[in-house]
């Protein structure tokens, strides 16, 4: 049972070779805002806080979740815990009810959680998922007493044989009651909760090889009860692939289209409510969007944290704009020279930004203060 041991070891905030790698001046925010390296998480993906304040990482190439227990609040982790080892590529992780849970590529399991020691042990398979080829993150969200599971596509675009894939998958709290939520999902990576309207929204990947600027990334409103949202037959708002169908298909019609729409091929993944105050009163309720960055695109795009306005209905306004940038800079190339991808974000319990960098191998955090 060596993957469910708790392991301290000591933490380094920046290795020499990182350090060489990170420049956080290039790193730009808006007037107020500042950014610094909370710690150093090699592949971190999702993150979540516990019940007791402690920030948890997900390392999917590591195959470990890491804790960053930081007692005296001074903005820095005074250690790194390895709280598991040994998982299958786990991607994102939550807490509901004084348990662990864990989104591996083929299964989430739960672990019952000391926060005293930073421990996670007695693990136990809740649900099992699709688990080869294609997109291979899983994540998960308690909401609304259920439990929700995003499953990615299997192929760039395909009618998918396992019905499971492309989705987000509905179960009760103990992962009995399964059923398809959202279907038509290519790959959404990050899923929140709008406090506002009590609905789970979604990011989407949309599919390669229509050029750099089709079709466009997503941004998708679940509902109270799911639906369709067009993949592979439809992208966008209602519009046809015609790789897969027939234009002017009705099947278009009859699928739910985007709340937001992102530049072709910039990959967001983590989504975050601001549910803090430590930020502005313009900032209360905004999304949050990391973008990880393109790959299939002759001009990078992406690289970067984008915020959505949103009015007092929860319901975005005006187009996204930038929040941080810098990982990539005019001129950059797919071929290494990002500064680093932004995966997660999660909001602190004392209103501070926390956002992963699976590039690079850091979490930083974000805060406001003139």
């Amino acid at each position: 049972m060596r993957g469910w041991l708790s392991v301290v070891v000591p933490i380094l905030l920046i290795s020499c070779t990182r350090a060489e790698k990170l420049d956080l001046a290039r790193l730009k925010l808006p007037p107020g805002f500042h950014i610094v390296v909370y710690a150093e998480a090699p592949s971190a993906r999702m993150m979540a806080f516990s019940p007791g304040g402690v920030l948890l990482a997900a390392a999917m190439n590591d195959g470990s979740v890491l804790a960053f227990p930081d007692p005296q609040h001074t903005g820095h982790p005074a250690r790194t815990v390895t709280v598991l080892e040994g998982l299958n590529e786990p991607n994102s992780i939550a807490f509901n009810k004084g348990k662990l849970y864990v989104a591996e590529t083929n299964q989430v399991r739960s672990f019952d959680w000391d926060e005293s020691g930073l421990r996670a042990t007695n693990g136990h398979i809740v649900v099992k998922l699709p688990g080869s080829g294609g997109h291979s993150t899983r994540t998960v969200l308690f909401a609304n007493g259920k439990m929700y599971v995003s499953v990615g596509s299997s192929c760039n675009v395909c009618v998918e044989p396992d019905k499971r894939r492309s989705t987000v998958l509905e179960f009760n709290e103990d992962g009995s009651g399964e059923r398809i939520f959202a279907a038509g999902l290519r790959n959404s990576v990050g899923l929140a909760l709008n406090p506002h309207t009590g609905t789970i929204w979604a990011t989407e990947n949309g599919r390669d090889w229509l050029g750099d600027n089709l079709p466009p990334d997503e941004i998708n409103d679940l509902g109270t009860n799911g639906g369709n949202f067009g993949w592979p037959y439809c992208y966008g708002n209602r519009m046809t692939d015609t790789s897969q169908i027939k234009p002017g298909d009705a099947r278009c019609q009859q699928t739910i289209p985007p709340k937001v729409e992102i530049q072709a091929h910039s990959a967001p993944l983590g989504i975050a409510f601001y549910n803090g105050n430590m930020f502005p009163v313009e900032y209360r309720g905004n999304i949050f969007v990391a973008l990880h960055g393109s790959w299939n695109r002759s001009v990078p795009t992406g690289y970067k944290v984008i915020r959505i306005q949103v009015n007092d209905k929860g319901e975005p306004q005006g187009s996204p704009e930038d929040f941080i940038t810098g990982w990539i800079q005019p001129g950059d190339t797919h071929k290494g020279r990002w500064m680093g991808r932004p995966v997660g974000i999660v909001i602190g319990p004392d209103g501070a930004m926390y956002v992963s960098d699976d590039s690079n191998g850091m979490i930083y955090r974000i805060t406001w203060g003139r």
